[in-house]
């Protein structure tokens, strides 16, 4: 028995360290290949270097200055130190994959400490890995809602356990990784209170949580000037959070029409077949998966619902624990073994990654580019190479992260003055409306009379202001 379970965790490490090796490479070529972006990689890093030059947490990119004020995730002070040992985008995308990759340890421990069947929670625990919202959080480019899942399965095993001080500690983190996080884990409390007749304890972690929320939605992030800003994705049902209630109360065909679009059902099929569709039968745990779902089927924001993006971070740590729940369910009710269970879910999860995630060998055959050096990367770095620090640029987003480490950066067409550097490719109109939009935003510049103008390989274009530092 020893022996075997010795053997399960020796399987689940190796695959932990696989994955780790495998996306960390990836994702290491795919910013320097220049496949990273302004959002979100660029703001984040920008956010944590001008916090170490005093400036706490404040960028240039967003439509506030202030990180906080447009994201309650005060888990990002936390990686302040990390980013003055290495203060580089690598660091960042690294980390990230690191996490996300240790989230399958706790959820092992949860799931064999639910069911009692190590191979089942070691099948659990891979699938983790290879399920294609996992790496699509960790593919696309930064952010700390990303760390969500880790913490929240620790969190949870660390309650069922009886460890409060770990759970505490485990939950506050999850909570601090973004604002809506904050309300999965007032979800987990009521799901405790219901599922583990734990009331007062349940009670207690719903009520801080909904404090908490309320205290950074209302007070401290508009203080900072922000707020929930991003509500406009849901302008589909209101202007407000109070029309959005309104229209739940008074126009439910409106809310069912929304929620049940073709491309919102295929999303939610993704979801759960991965899976087979156990976290339906996870009975309470359900609860905890419903949040994320209604965020991302609600919103007209198409990559809400693409299943390509972080936003799957506030779905994963509910789903898998459904899947446990919903697995002791089905056992009860039928009389299959878990082993059958295990293998069926192992197949469901090998055919979900060879053909929806960024692992597969499918999806990695189309990004080729990857693994080879191009005259488009060649002239990217040369770019860059000619911007000096401390002095303001605005470039392609692709560019930006690479940029990041200056207390301005902007993005091509969104910069709020004209910057000591602007660096344009020619053949990239991302962020403008058409090639004579984009033409014309350069235009600007040349005929300003205050720049002067490089040109690599008649496509790329450095326009140095006359007044600023030449780089040394």
């Amino acid at each position: 028995m020893i022996s075997r379970e010795f053997r399960s965790e020796k399987i689940l490490w190796f695959a932990i360290a696989s994955y780790v090796i495998v996306m960390g490479v990836l994702v290491v070529l795919r910013h320097y290949q220049f496949q990273t972006q302004a959002w979100d990689l660029g703001l984040y890093t920008q956010t944590l270097w001008n916090t170490l030059q005093g400036r706490i947490m404040q960028n240039s990119i967003e439509e506030i200055p202030q990180n906080l004020a447009v994201h309650m995730n005060p888990v990002m002070f936390l990686l302040v130190p990390l980013y003055a040992l290495f203060p580089t985008p690598y660091a960042l995308l690294i980390l990230q994959t690191l996490i996300i990759a240790l989230g399958s340890w706790p959820l092992y421990l949860l799931s064999r400490y639910i069911l009692q069947e190590k191979f089942l929670s070691l099948v659990i625990a891979i699938s983790y890995l290879l399920y294609p919202g996992t790496q699509w959080v960790n593919w696309f480019d930064f952010h700390p809602i990303a760390f969500l899942p880790t913490f929240f399965f620790a969190g949870v095993y660390c309650a069922l356990q009886n460890r409060w001080r770990w759970a505490i500690l485990f939950l506050a983190l999850a909570a601090s990784t973004k604002e809506d996080a904050i309300l999965l884990v007032a979800v987990a409390g009521l799901w405790f209170a219901l599922s583990q007749w734990r009331w007062r304890t349940g009670i207690s972690i719903f009520s801080v949580s909904i404090v908490y929320f309320l205290i950074s939605v209302l007070i401290i992030m508009p203080w900072l000037g922000g707020g929930l800003l991003r509500v406009d994705r849901y302008a589909n049902l209101g202007n407000s959070p109070a029309e959005i209630a309104q229209t739940f109360l008074f126009h439910p065909l409106r809310v069912l029409e929304t929620i049940t679009e073709t491309q919102k059902l295929l999303y939610v099929f993704w979801l759960l077949a991965p899976l087979l569709f156990l976290p339906l039968l996870g009975k309470w745990a359900i609860l905890l998966f419903i949040p994320g779902v209604l965020e991302n089927i609600l919103t007209y924001y198409p990559a809400q619902f693409s299943g390509e993006a972080q936003y799957d971070a506030m779905v994963i740590p509910g789903i898998f624990l459904a899947t446990i729940y919903g697995t002791r369910t089905l056992v009860k009710r039928f009389p299959l073994r878990y082993t059958t269970i295990g293998y069926a879910i192992l197949c469901a999860g090998i055919v979900s990654f060879l053909v929806r995630a960024p692992l597969s060998p499918k999806f990695l055959s189309y990004n080729a580019e990857l693994f080879k050096s191009n005259i488009h990367q060649k002239a990217y770095l040369a770019m860059i190479r000619k911007v000096p620090p401390n002095v303001s640029v605005t470039a392609h987003t692709n560019l930006v992260p690479h940029l990041a480490n200056r207390k301005y950066v902007y993005m091509l067409g969104y910069e709020p003055f004209m910057p000591d550097y602007v660096l344009a490719d020619g053949a990239d109109y991302f962020g403008f409306g058409s090639p004579e939009a984009f033409q014309n935003h350069i235009q600007r510049y040349a005929d300003s009379g205050q720049y002067t103008a490089e040109i690599l390989d008649e496509r790329y274009y450095i326009l140095k202001k006359i007044t600023a530092p030449a780089v040394r």
